[in-house]
């Protein structure tokens, strides 16, 4: 499976004669749940509760409803399995829906590029790729680490700190180096598993990646 990292051209010509996706499935879940686990024990709970105050008077919230929002947080602050379990639960979904999403979505696109896909086939690439979890859940949890807080970036995100919310925000962190990484090992899957000519896949690849990022920033630049 290291291959994957070290020799990505020969990973997925094996996986092109015999699809593997439930073991590296498993293995990015896991890896995205232990970095959730982690990002739970150090977060800034001060921060939360300012940025949650400025939240709800935005909203003309009054006071009365502002205080009782709080007393939730707090509960939730002192429950541990709520604090806990919540991210556990919310990293093993959106892993999930994440991947089968993705491969949905290529999987309807790959015809256009002139080639029959099989899903199973296209789900081992993406999986395959997103092994990239492994280097990026250690790197961000050695940043946690040493930074004590569970807002860590790899992304372009690190050179605007202060930079929180909005469109910009959201666009920022969507290029992120591991992100990058992953469209790559998946543009090239792609390429090997179905034979597709030229740098077809990673034009599909990366039109999918950049059509979902300007979604994502339009949606939460409309959040306040």
């Amino acid at each position: 499976m290291l291959d994957i990292y070290l020799e990505p051209n020969r990973a997925f010509n094996r996986l092109k004669e015999r699809p593997v996706w439930l073991v590296p499935l498993v293995i990015v879940v896991v890896a995205n749940m232990a970095f959730a686990f982690l990002a739970a024990q150090h977060v800034n709970w001060d921060e939360q509760r300012e940025q949650a105050i400025e939240r709800m008077r935005e909203r003309n919230m009054s006071e009365e409803q502002i205080q009782q929002a709080l007393e939730g947080m707090e509960r939730f602050r002192a429950n541990a399995l709520m604090r806990y379990g919540l991210p556990l639960a919310g990293a093993l979904i959106t892993s999930l829906i994440g991947i089968f999403f993705i491969t949905t979505i290529y999987h309807l696109s790959l015809p256009l590029l002139g080639t029959s896909p099989v899903f199973l086939r296209t789900l081992a690439v993406v999986t395959n790729a997103g092994l990239v979890a492994v280097p990026s859940t250690l790197v961000r949890a050695l940043l946690v680490i040493i930074r004590r807080s569970a807002d860590v970036h790899t992304s372009l995100l690190l050179a605007f700190p202060n930079m929180k919310k909005g469109f910009l925000a959201i666009l920022l962190d969507r290029i992120d180096l591991f992100a990058i990484w992953q469209l790559l090992l998946a543009g090239l899957g792609l390429k090997v598993m179905y034979d597709i000519k030229g740098n077809k896949s990673f034009w599909l690849v990366f039109t999918v990646w950049g059509i979902l990022t300007l979604i994502f920033a339009l949606l939460g630049g409309q959040v306040r």
